[in-house]
């Protein structure tokens, strides 16, 4: 009578106890009804020996902690998370400045009445455009790995570690580039932007 039923329409005990009629060599799943968590005997080992690691207090999956930290893994996972970091941030200023009645211009004019001292404006804009430039130059270089272009090993430590000096060397420029204005400076160049 299950059986009649299409299997979309059966819950999995229904399922279960319908295939368990089926003769064994026309199953395809191995059927063990009892009420452990375990289906099968590879399922009871892997649980018997998660067992036995937690017992020994050891950890049950592998960590970064226990691995010796490579370029290629490490350039890769600051790659995901700059990249999360980035449109989290992005989302977080559309929300801020969509709520609140400020544009960009008065915020930054906000900042800039600060006058804060030159090493940590620049700190700030390194942090800033340190990511961007890493995460531009790493992705073409995630690109030609797509490309099967420069995946020997030698060749993917050089363009890693050519995408890390790049991306310091442009973002020490960007920030050697920017102007720091004073605040009348920067009221003066507001006005003629405003006037234009």
């Amino acid at each position: 009578m299950l059986l009649k039923l299409p299997i979309f329409l059966c819950s999995s005990r229904q399922f279960f106890r319908a295939i368990a009629f089926v003769r064994p060599q026309q199953r395809l799943l191995p059927v063990r009804l009892s009420s452990t968590a375990a289906k099968t005997p590879v399922q009871e080992f892997g649980f018997e020996y998660l067992k036995r690691q937690m017992n020994l207090g050891r950890p049950l999956s592998p960590h970064l902690q226990i691995y010796k930290p490579q370029l290629t893994w490490v350039m890769s996972g600051v790659h995901r998370i700059l990249a999360c970091i980035m449109s989290g941030a992005l989302l977080v200023g559309v929300f801020v400045f969509g709520i609140c009645s400020v544009d960009f211009t008065s915020f930054a004019e906000r900042l800039n009445s600060w006058n804060l001292w030159r090493p940590v404006t620049n700190s700030v804009k390194f942090v800033i455009a340190f990511p961007i430039v890493y995460h531009i130059l790493n992705g073409i270089r995630f690109m030609a790995f797509d490309m099967a272009k420069g995946t020997e090993l030698a060749s993917v430590y050089r363009s890693g570690y050519l995408v890390i000096g790049l991306s310091t060397l442009i973002s020490l420029l960007i920030v050697a580039n920017s102007k720091h204005l004073t605040k009348e400076q920067f009221q003066q160049k507001y006005k003629k932007e405003v006037n234009k």
